[in-house]
């Protein structure tokens, strides 16, 4: 049986948040290729957690090209860490922050915020953020839980955010909406891209 919804997801243990995030799998290749990755791409993955999304884009992108996963918990990027030492991936830096105020250093082609907004307190501080680290014309995905899904799996429908809520935010903040997809019943995903 579900646990009930925590925004904070104090609820899980990261290797339950990690078999969440695997049950996904099936969204990941859309969100790389509206992404353009191919090996050589820098990356930044926003709310990481305990990686698999991570390591799916550390295999496109390849030993030549760099993940950067952010998240505020150092646990979960300690879970990451450890995958990654099982599985020899070196390609994926663990950034421990906020994401709405992630490092300004980081040097990135394109990014990553998928499944994270409805657990944030700050949504559009997140989307600024990534605005202001991508390259003028540098693309993203935005991927949430759609509020029409029946809600078998992800957040309550009073947690969820419609596609119209992310496309105002998105321009609020200098991404330009590019298209926008149903994935399943429950998801869907929008592609952005920094004006130039």
């Amino acid at each position: 049986m579900e646990k009930p919804f925590r925004k904070d997801l104090a609820h899980l243990s990261w290797a339950e948040v990690y078999a969440r995030q695997e049950k996904r799998a099936f969204l990941v290749d859309a969100w790389m290729d509206a992404l353009r990755l191919k090996p050589g791409s820098r990356v930044l993955e926003v709310g990481a957690g305990p990686g698999y999304v991570s390591l799916a884009l550390a295999g496109r992108v390849g030993p030549e090209g760099l993940v950067y996963a952010v998240d505020k918990s150092a646990e979960a990027l300690v879970y990451l860490e450890r995958l990654q030492e099982e599985r020899a991936v070196s390609q994926i830096q663990r950034v421990v922050a906020d994401a709405a105020l992630a490092p300004s250093s980081l040097s990135v082609h394109s990014a990553l915020i998928t499944m994270v907004l409805h657990h944030a307190k700050d949504p559009v501080g997140i989307l600024g953020s990534v605005a202001r680290l991508l390259p003028p014309g540098g693309l993203a995905v935005v991927a949430e839980f759609h509020p029409e899904g029946p809600c078998e799996q992800g957040p309550p429908l009073e947690h969820r955010i419609g596609p119209e809520q992310i496309r105002a935010w998105c321009e609020g903040v200098g991404l330009a909406v590019l298209d926008y997809r149903r994935q399943s019943q429950e998801h869907y995903m929008i592609v952005v891209r920094r004006a130039s």
